[in-house]
Parts: structure tokens; C-alpha cells; sequence
């Protein structure tokens, strides 16, 4: 049986918040630009760090990002030039020593899917939310049915990977409070902490390992 390794994504794969990053890049010439962009990024460590409901978090963060499906698409070029250092060497190093390697994302796989294929994931490699457009093109809303818009949603999105890969232990890295969810929800056999991009104290503080970089994490994986 094999070994499953489940990576968050943003802030672990890649070195930014996928949402905050779009909603920067579409609000640039917007006159509250600046503010709307502040307050994206408060939400965004709040709900990372657990001290607000995922969901209530990303309904926050969806009603000021303004997205249209353009600006989407624009945004997830740009994302394929933000994946973490080192990232790319570890997942194909994991690989060729027959571990398997998993995404699961809090994020959009609307923004994230091109990056992601970039590191080697193919589709059904990558759990991740998707945002829903109305007839013009813009983001109103979010798939409400899919787990990973809630909390807890991660650990049964994990429980299920390591069931369908018949894994001997399923091991999460990421850099949030929901990361450490899906070990605490008994889904995950071991969580590492990473705080190579973003370093959060409140996980920090839970978590069984931790690595502050890409070469930590590989040793500790090793």
C-alpha cells in the first residue's frame, strides 16, 4: 500500500493566496482598490488561522473580490509564475520514489488548475472549490455542495483520497488551520506544518513537524 502525501496549495505549492492574488490584480485601477484589497487579506489570516469559519471567511472574501471571468483568467496565467521554489524538485522527487502526491485546495481550481499542471498534478490529482458566473461573466457565487467551502471540508476530502488510494498513511502539508483539520478530524495520519511562504503562529503551535522551507520539508519527508 502506498504512501499518500496531500499538499494545500496556496501558500504551500504556491507562494501566494491564489484569491487575494486575483482580486489584487482585477482591482488595481479600482479608486477602493487599495482598501478592498487590505480587507481580503485580514479575512484571508483569519480564516487561516482559525479565528473565523472557513465559510463565512470566503463568503466575506467573494463579496469584495468583484471577480469576472476574465479577470479569472488572467489571473491563473499569471499564478503559473508564483509557484514556491523548490516545489516542483520535491513533488517529482516524491514521485519517483513512488509515493503519491494529492492537491487539496481551499482555493479555485478555476485559478489554480494551469499552475497545478505545471507541478505535475493531472485533474483528478486536485480537490479544490470552483466559483459559479452569472450570464455576463461574473462571479456571484461559489459551489455551496462541495465540502471544501466549509470547514472540516478538508478532512473529509482527505479521509476519501487516502480510502481510494488504499493508502498504508495519508501525511498533510500546508500552512493553515484547516491543513491541521484534516489531520485532527483523524483523516490524515500526520500533519506538517509549512511555513515557507507564510509561517502562522496558531498552527505553528499545533502542528506535529514543521519546516520553513521547501529543503526542510523534503528532509522531513524523507
Amino acid at each position: 500500500m502506498a504512501e499518500l502525501i496531500i499538499f494545500d496549495v496556496d501558500s504551500t505549492l504556491l507562494g501566494v493566496e491564489s484569491l487575494d492574488f486575483a482580486v489584487e490584480r482585477a482591482l488595481r485601477t479600482a479608486p477602493d482598490g487599495a482598501q478592498r484589497s487590505r480587507a481580503l487579506s485580514a479575512l484571508t489570516d483569519q480564516g487561516m488561522a482559525g479565528e473565523i469559519d472557513f465559510r463565512t471567511s470566503l463568503e466575506r472574501r467573494i463579496a469584495i473580490a468583484g471577480l469576472t471571468r476574465t479577470s479569472v483568467y488572467d489571473a491563473r496565467e499569471a499564478l503559473r509564475g508564483h509557484l514556491t521554489p523548490g516545489m516542483a524538485d520535491l513533488l517529482s522527487a516524491l514521485r519517483a520514489k513512488g509515493r503519491r502526491v494529492a492537491a487539496v485546495s481551499g482555493g479555485f481550481d478555476d485559478l489554480i488548475a494551469p499552475a497545478l499542471g505545471d507541478l505535475g498534478f493531472a485533474s483528478g490529482d486536485v480537490s479544490a472549490n470552483s466559483f459559479v458566473f452569472d450570464a455576463a461573466g461574473a462571479v456571484i457565487d461559489f459551489d455551496r455542495a462541495n465540502p471544501l467551502s466549509r470547514s472540516g471540508g478538508k478532512a473529509e476530502r482527505v479521509a476519501a483520497l487516502k480510502s481510494q488510494a488504499q493508502a498504508r498513511r495519508a501525511v498533510m502539508v500546508g500552512d493553515g488551520m484547516t491543513d491541521f483539520e484534516a489531520c485532527s478530524g483523524g483523516a490524515a495520519d500526520h500533519f506538517i506544518g509549512f511555513g515557507g511562504v507564510v509561517s502562522r503562529a496558531a498552527v505553528k503551535a499545533k502542528a506535529q513537524a514543521w519546516a520553513d522551507s521547501v529543503a526542510e520539508l523534503d528532509a522531513l519527508l524523507s
